[in-house]
């Protein structure tokens, strides 16, 4: 910022030099004329500051100037003159959001229906975290001015901020039936309505997974809609991806509007046709996982980081032991018998089998390797016990699960590796 003095302030400090050279006490009143001359310097000086900031075109605040502004003759003579839009748009556009807050307020309190300068209040409030407020805001211009769009949009953003997808879709609907040809609209519709399909994926994933549903043409299927849900959202950009706008301040990465532009708004091409960069980001799978407790631990946690997922189970068998015992016979038609004589043999451990295609057998016993299964059967041969082994197996969920990262949501795998050691994280393809 530079400052020029203007001509009457170098008239002032003229005069009061000539007077203080001539005054016979000079010595006595130096101090005083010295503090004279610097205040009305200072004074003439300020009034005549020229600031370098170009006037705003209102780029980082398109979607507000849709809305012709009423101009209104302002004193601008005292010091508590009140600020025009333009001003404090040419604050925002310097990112100075403490000082455009201050002058908003200022410009309200002395034009409290200005339909422009409450949409104004109503973004900086997003900016600024205070998202309970900003809908205030705009619930209000519903109320006043159910004729335009921009409120109802703005108020959808602040919705979709809190993963309030259904009542985000609402009010796109209505500021789309106020003004059909409203651009944006449309689009935040379409992505809301994408991000509701995804969350609708994923629910129907959990389901099926929970429901012990292995088919293999489902689970290709859910796998196809994730990865196509996914390369749509990182085209895209995350446009309306509200959790992420209504809790950021700006920092020079963020526009006003409730769109994102993929392109970089603030470059001498800002008007050239917005860009879609190629992501570069992996996707992963984890599992088998041996629980539903674990199944849903991970999940919930790809979840909270925005991290896509889809999910499936499949029943395995699994052999983890060998039963040893004697089959039923035709020569067995008492196992209490046999039972008896086996442990007059020095035998324990010893079941009856009451159900199953063993029925009316004996179970000697369960051993986890096979080796010790046949040493068991050598020494019950040996004592004339005609005794068999086979593995046990079982069927046994393994679920499974694949993370689709997005472009605003890479996934950490050392912070993941700390939070489940015992899984897996590999990479696979996005295809």
């Amino acid at each position: 910022m530079s400052f020029a003095v203007s001509s009457n302030a170098r008239t002032v400090f003229v005069l009061l030099a000539i007077a203080l050279h001539e005054s016979p006490r000079i010595h006595v009143v130096r101090p005083l004329y010295i503090f004279v001359i610097y205040f009305v310097f200072v004074f003439f000086a300020v009034g005549s500051l020229e600031t370098n900031a170009t006037p705003s075109r209102c780029e980082s605040l398109e979607f507000l100037c849709v809305v012709e502004p009423t101009e209104h003759p302002l004193d601008r003579t005292g010091r508590d003159e009140i600020p025009t839009l333009e001003e404090i748009r040419a604050l925002a556009d310097r990112r100075n959001l403490d000082a455009a807050w201050e002058e908003i307020q200022r410009f309200l309190e002395g034009n409290p229906d200005h339909i422009e300068g409450r949409l104004l209040s109503g973004v900086f409030s997003i900016w600024r975290g205070e998202t309970d407020r900003a809908a205030d805001v705009f619930r209000k211009l519903v109320d006043d001015r159910p004729d335009l769009a921009e409120p109802y949009n703005n108020l959808a953003a602040v919705y979709a901020s809190k993963k309030r997808y259904q009542e985000a879709e609402d009010a796109l609907k209505q500021a789309i039936s106020a003004n059909p040809s409203y651009g944006i609209a449309w689009e935040n519709l379409g992505d809301v309505r994408i991000e509701r399909a995804s969350l609708s994926y994923q629910r129907a994933g959990k389901l099926y997974a929970f429901e012990g549903r292995s088919n293999i043409e489902v689970e290709a299927k859910m796998g196809r809609k994730f990865v196509a849900i996914k390369k749509i959202q990182d085209e895209i950009g995350y446009s309306f991806h509200a959790h992420g706008m209504a809790g950021k301040r700006l920092r020079g990465e963020m526009d006003v509007d409730a769109t994102a532009v993929t392109g970089d708004p603030d470059s001498a091409n800002a008007d050239a046709a917005p860009r879609v960069e190629s992501s570069g980001v992996a996707c992963y799978s984890v599992g088998p996982l041996p629980d539903k407790a674990s199944f849903v631990s991970i999940t919930d946690w790809f979840e909270g980081n925005d991290i896509f997922t889809s999910t499936y189970t499949r029943d395995a068998q699994q052999s983890n032991d060998y039963e040893v015992f004697i089959p039923p016979s035709d020569e067995l038609s008492d196992p209490n018998a046999l039972i008896e004589r086996m442990q007059g043999d020095g035998i324990h451990d010893i079941t009856p089998i009451s159900h199953g295609d063993l029925e009316q057998g004996v179970m000697i016993g369960v051993f986890d390797a096979e080796d010790a299964a046949q040493r068991r059967i050598d020494e019950l041969w040996e004592k004339g016990h005609k005794a068999r082994y086979r593995p046990r197996t079982r069927l046994e969920k393994q679920y499974w699960i694949k993370a689709y990262p997005a472009v605003d949501s890479s996934l950490d795998k050392l912070v993941f590796t700390k939070r489940f050691a015992t899984h897996a994280l590999r990479t696979i393809p996005c295809e």
